[in-house]
């Protein structure tokens, strides 16, 4: 059993007057169920991490995530599976924990333990040290692997085949400190920073394609190469779906046109504004102002 830990003092709010509330079942762990209920102990204060860690063993998530890596150990020398660590990493920044020395006092929480599968009376989980080796012994193959992955999930989460999609592309700065490899100043963003990319699905908002970039690169960057896989993939298993583009002025180059074209896409993307097209367009702009105004 775990308990939830208020976050609010005695103060603000008496112990006493803690309210009754149901209690939540989750049987995720195969030894027993995991019951939550709301306790003045200080016991854990993520234990809203239970029902997610719920939901992931419906998906298969962070199963299928850990099944793409390869793990040269020796299995008769290890501690901490593959798929605990994974656990350990997505689950921590669910819960808003990013940095890996956050982990050095989380592998002993018990709810951390929980959603990797051991009680909060097993072993501790793997320290900050062995999760930095970890990560850094992804290799490209596995980012290869990963990169499925997410399309895998993507088409397991329609019942029949869709008849149109509409997939968003865009860049997004992702601010950086210290001296890790490939952040750059950006002007624009005005700080050090990588620029990934990313492709969802307005359908259904799930993500299929996730590149980290480095902080200078141009929004379209291998955005082109992205989407060929995508559509071969996507195509491999819906022959017949119609799939719309759609992104900003950053992608909106003659690169993605050409790729659009090659795939047979149809596509909307913005166009930067300079002078000339503010002349032709500012009529047409205080016309659709004005109509909002009258009709909201």
């Amino acid at each position: 059993t775990c308990y939830h830990t208020p976050r609010l003092t005695p103060k603000r709010r008496p112990l006493m007057s803690l309210q009754p509330v149901p209690l939540l079942s989750f049987d995720f762990l195969p030894s027993r169920p995991v019951e939550i209920e709301v306790s003045p102990a200080p016991l854990t204060s993520d234990a809203g991490l239970v029902p997610i860690r719920h939901r992931d063993e419906q998906l298969r998530l962070t199963a299928q995530f850990a099944a793409a890596l390869h793990d040269p150990r020796d299995p008769t020398l290890t501690q901490q599976s593959l798929l605990s660590m994974v656990r350990q990493r997505i689950y921590g920044i669910l819960a808003d924990y990013e940095d890996q020395n956050d982990h050095d006092t989380l592998r002993s929480d018990p709810v951390f333990k929980l959603i990797a599968d051991r009680l909060p009376e097993d072993s501790d989980l793997a320290s900050q040290p062995t999760l930095s080796r970890f990560e850094n012994a992804v290799s490209i193959p596995d980012l290869w692997r990963l990169r499925d992955v997410l399309v895998d999930l993507f088409i397991q989460s329609f019942d029949t085949p869709p008849h149109h999609l509409t997939l968003d592309i865009d860049a997004f700065d992702d601010p950086a400190h210290g001296q890790q490899q490939l952040i750059m100043f950006h002007g624009y963003y005005e700080q050090y920073q990588y620029l990934p990319i990313v492709i969802t699905c307005a359908d259904n908002d799930l993500v299929l394609l996730v590149g980290l970039r480095h902080g200078t690169c141009h929004a379209s960057l291998g955005a082109d190469n992205d989407l060929r896989h995508l559509m071969g993939r996507l195509r491999a298993v819906w022959p017949d779906v119609h799939v719309h583009v759609r992104g900003d002025s950053g992608l909106g180059v003659p690169l993605m046109y050409d790729v659009c074209r090659e795939l047979r896409l149809s596509s909307t993307f913005g166009i930067g504004r300079d002078s000339r097209l503010r002349a032709l367009s500012d009529a047409l702009l205080a016309e659709a102002v004005a109509e909002y105004e009258r009709t909201g």
